[in-house]
């Protein structure tokens, strides 16, 4: 086959877009700091940054979660710490008007500060955080009145803080203070101190069997007491082991996080120094072709046209 001068016009032609191509694209390179600009760059590094931004948008959205999970925990476990300080009071007074002499200056005075102890119960029962009652369940609204009555739900609000696993936010106000919904009965003789405990009632009966001098009531007041402080101290310790997972999923998140953005880099950032000897070469490369090419390429229209 004859090479004509046209067909070697074209090819050098093509060889110096294609070097003009390659300067561009390291030029844009430089520019934005990426080594892939476009999908047609590189298509299998593209996808793989595609699946690599995925892992990462997923991992932030687990952490997040993971801080509002860890918000509720920390506000629920202060809330439960203080309910157990009460009911040691409440232990305290069974205990000294079960013991002791039962004057009306010192029954007028337990009976004041179990009402009192009682309102606090409730006051905290209706602890929230934001707009989110930490023992209503899935209700938006203070799940206990002021009488103890239980009007949240049982639910438990559940957050996702890895792909399949999930952790509660909440404790059941009911369960918690009422011994369950419908509430437990509160217990006397053979029952008293059994679980579940109806928190709230058994300080309400207490309140009774003090104002009538009822000692096997008030015995039974002291064992409920101590039934209801252990419950309270049950479900502290479910939600610290809630919060220690917490903590352990987010460390690993972390890390993951860490590792992903590392591998995401290295295929993505752009090596400015490596760039730069490429941009440097390719520039030279082009110069030379092109100021070859216009020495040995002295062509006239009539060349084109063969």
């Amino acid at each position: 086959m004859r090479v004509t001068p046209g067909m070697t016009a074209e090819n050098a032609l093509y060889n110096l877009q294609k070097g003009r191509s390659s300067i561009d694209t390291l030029q844009e390179q430089v520019a934005s700091g990426l080594n892939i600009n476009k999908p047609s760059d590189d298509p299998l590094s593209s996808r793989q940054l595609l699946d690599l931004q995925e892992q990462i948008n997923a991992g932030e959205q687990y952490s997040s979660n993971i801080t509002k999970a860890g918000l509720l925990l920390n506000v629920t476990s202060t809330a439960l710490t203080s309910m157990s300080g009460l009911l040691q009071q409440v232990k305290k007074i069974a205990g000294d008007m079960v013991s002791g002499t039962q004057d009306p200056t010192s029954v007028s005075g337990a009976v004041t500060n179990l009402t009192q102890l009682k309102s606090q119960l409730i006051d905290m029962g209706n602890t929230r955080v934001g707009d989110q009652y930490v023992f209503a369940g899935f209700k938006n609204s203070p799940p206990f009145d002021n009488l103890g009555n239980f009007s949240g739900t049982d639910d438990l609000v559940n957050v996702e803080i890895a792909p399949g696993s999930n952790v509660a936010t909440n404790v059941s106000g009911g369960k918690l203070l009422l011994g369950g919904t419908p509430p437990a009965a509160v217990g006397s003789g053979a029952t008293a101190g059994t679980s579940p405990v109806n928190i709230l009632g058994t300080i309400d009966a207490l309140i009774l069997a003090i104002n009538g001098n009822n000692k096997a009531g008030i015995a039974d007041g002291v064992k409920n007491a101590a039934a209801a402080a252990q419950q309270v101290s049950t479900a502290i310790s479910d939600v610290a082991g809630r919060q220690v997972r917490l903590d352990n999923m987010k460390t690993m998140i972390g890390n993951n996080q860490n590792t992903l953005k590392n591998i995401y880099g290295d295929i993505q950032n752009v090596d400015y120094a490596k760039i730069g000897v490429l941009l440097s070469q390719k520039t030279t490369a082009f110069n030379a072709a092109l100021s070859a090419t216009a020495k040995l390429s002295q062509l006239s229209l009539l060349d084109y046209m063969k």
